[in-house]
């Protein structure tokens, strides 16, 4: 059963601007190790991508950034056929087990004006 559902559209040319000016500090702040390692040298599409993920999921938790959930409570990570994963620690584990969350669906799309993300979140039960 799906208990959580969020989506976000991102301009990339936004994220472009963000990222000149505070170039890794940027990234450091919203991306974790694991992602920053995983896109070596990132480009605008994919940062904007990744940011609408991690918005489009803190949506279908019901929470927004907010009670200490930030940017890197959420991992997005591409498994070996490419399919984007999401995973949550911290502050956002805590509220995906409160909701009973079993499984997670991620989708990710670019185009030259904006990045769009889908998450949706599954329990094996009813409430």
């Amino acid at each position: 059963m799906i208990v959580g559902l969020g989506i976000d559209i991102v301009e990339t040319d936004r994220i472009a601007r963000i990222w000149n000016r505070f170039g890794d500090h940027f990234t450091r702040k919203i991306l974790t190790e694991k992602e920053r390692h995983a896109l070596d040298t990132p480009s605008v599409p994919a940062l904007a991508a990744r940011f609408a993920a991690k918005e489009a999921g803190v949506k279908a938790l019901g929470t927004g950034f907010s009670h200490g959930i930030t940017p890197k409570c959420l991992e997005i990570l591409s498994d070996a056929h490419g399919k984007p994963q999401i995973a949550f620690f911290g502050p956002a584990r805590i509220q995906a087990d409160v909701l009973g969350v079993v499984s997670c669906h991620v989708s990710m799309t670019h185009g030259r004006d904006n990045a769009v993300a889908v998450v949706v979140l599954e329990t094996k039960t009813s409430p």
